[in-house]
């Protein structure tokens, strides 16, 4: 836990990282569509425009995340992290914790640790998914690419002379 007890997400951060998010999926978005109409070279260009659309997805299901957290202003943190936590465990609630990767607001619950507020649990799990999902898509997308082709065979051969 911070120094800190009642550490909060800083509206400027989140408003910036919303802005990023959207201005990196309509990019990406953009980037996919020119890798389909394309369709050169077919394979790798379909690979490029799955991580692409990947990493839209990541970035938006980000951004949603942060919108929540936006939505959720002051007033409500005490509210929120009493459902969060329950009755029971209510009265012992002794701080906020703020992240952004991961994205969470939790509520501090003294012997008991810390409970989620405000973000979907379901969120940053797919969030991660999603861009691990366009690295891995990005990486057979380069592997299979005729540039990358033509390095391994220039290479097989200046060894096949040494």
């Amino acid at each position: 836990m911070s120094a800190d007890p009642l550490q909060e997400h800083n509206f400027v951060s989140l408003m910036g990282i919303v802005l990023i998010a959207l201005i990196a999926v309509t990019a990406l978005v953009a980037y996919a569509w020119v890798c389909v109409v394309r369709r050169r070279p077919a394979l790798s260009g379909a690979l490029r425009a799955a991580a692409s659309v990947g990493a839209a997805g990541a970035a938006g299901v980000y951004a949603w995340g942060a919108v929540q957290l936006l939505r959720f202003d002051i007033t409500e943190h005490e509210q929120a992290c009493r459902r969060a936590v329950g009755a029971g465990r209510a009265a012992r609630l002794d701080g906020y914790e703020a992240t952004y990767f991961p994205l969470r607001f939790g509520c501090h619950v003294a012997g008991d640790g810390t409970f989620t507020a405000g973000v979907p649990g379901w969120l940053n799990p797919l969030a991660l998914s999603l861009a691990v999902t366009a690295a891995v898509l990005a990486a057979a997308a380069a592997v299979t690419s005729p540039a990358y082709r033509a390095f391994r065979a220039r290479r097989a051969l200046g060894g096949a002379h040494a």
